[in-house]
């Protein structure tokens, strides 16, 4: 993300989102009540009676809209704002969606009228990633691979590839290296410099990596090997959990955010001093026992969890918005939606 004005006095931030990351802490972010402006396309006004046989065309212009609705397409790389024209050079007070693209590099401004702790944290952490720390994750065993790209919105899932090892159609070995090369391909067409972490049981993976090397020795040079007991999307999640992706970056927030909360499970499965729960988390934020809170960005989205946070601010505690995608933000779901690492115990 780029920052090209901001004035905390006034609400105002503008901001130039570069990738994919970049959207989804601009889903976070922006909230219903919002002003968005930036440059948008719209049908322009017709003068006249007379009837279009043809559709009429697009035409960019720059409006402001309150917003009512935000949508992220992480798929799609896109994110989309509904709202109500407020300011433009047509149709106020009508419905209009703003769509951002990655690629598009387009300035957005947001107005608020309280920017609150949730809300500059994310912007902060936005601003000092700028698209670092992604890490392209391929799991596999003799019968299927996953490929993904684990970035800090999360998990992408690029391609499953199943090896045809029970059809009938080549021998081992060709069918073996059918599909080392189809891997590869996916790969290659990601058009991304990034670190390469292959994982999963038993002697696959290296198999790979040998044939890669051979094949495509750029792509493999910067390739890391890591055991796990699954394959597939499970393979890849055990790999984070696991804590071997830290030899390769240490800064990936679906990797941050998995850490804390298998620390705190640790901590829970022998008593130790955590509290979950948003009655518990309240209390011990209360008594200043706790240090760091954990939050699903569902809650943080809400009233009653943006008064936690601003409670914890007080409290001089830390807090990590923990993404409800990522299997992660799942498991802190079933404590509630929100936890806390204690100072001390308390009863």
């Amino acid at each position: 993300m780029r920052l090209v004005f901001k004035d905390l006095k006034k609400g105002i931030v503008k901001l130039i989102p570069e990738n994919m990351d970049d959207l989804w802490h601009l889903y976070h972010i922006i909230d219903k009540g919002d002003l968005v402006k930036a440059l948008t396309f719209r049908t322009a006004e017709q003068k006249g009676d007379k009837i279009r046989i043809k559709k009429a065309e697009k035409k960019p212009m720059v409006l402001t809209i309150r917003v009512e609705d935000v949508e992220f397409h992480d798929f799609s790389d896109r994110l989309r704002i509904h709202g109500i024209i407020e300011e433009g050079p047509q149709d106020l007070g009508s419905h209009h969606t703003i769509n951002l693209r990655v690629g598009d590099y387009k300035e957005v401004t947001i107005i608020k009228e309280e920017w609150k702790p949730s809300h500059l944290q994310r912007l902060d952490e936005a601003l000092k990633s700028r698209g670092k720390n992604d890490i392209i994750a391929v799991s596999l065993d003799d019968e299927e691979a996953c490929i993904a790209v684990i970035r800090n919105s999360g998990i992408q899932i690029v391609a499953e590839i199943e090896s045809g090892k029970s059809g009938k159609l080549y021998e081992s070995k060709d069918r073996e290296k059918d599909y080392f090369a189809k891997i590869i391909d996916v790969i290659r067409n990601l058009a991304e410099d990034l670190p390469i972490l292959i994982s999963g049981p038993g002697f696959t993976k290296e198999r790979l990596v040998s044939y890669g090397k051979e094949k495509e020795p750029e792509i493999f040079k910067r390739v890391f090997i890591c055991s796990t007991g699954n394959a597939g999307l499970n393979g890849i999640y055990e790999t984070i959990r696991s804590g071997a992706v830290d030899r390769i970056v240490s800064n990936n927030r679906v990797i941050k955010e998995t850490k804390l909360v298998e620390r705190f499970i640790e901590e829970l499965a022998k008593d130790g001093a955590v509290a979950y729960g948003k009655d518990e988390v309240i209390d011990a934020l209360n008594r200043g026992a706790a240090s760091h809170i954990l939050m699903i960005d569902n809650m943080a989205r809400t009233k009653e969890g943006e008064e936690i946070l601003s409670l914890a601010r007080e409290m001089r505690s830390d807090f990590t918005i923990i993404n409800s995608k990522i299997e992660a933000g799942k498991k802190l779901e079933g404590f509630g939606g929100v936890v806390a690492f204690l100072r001390f115990k308390i009863d």
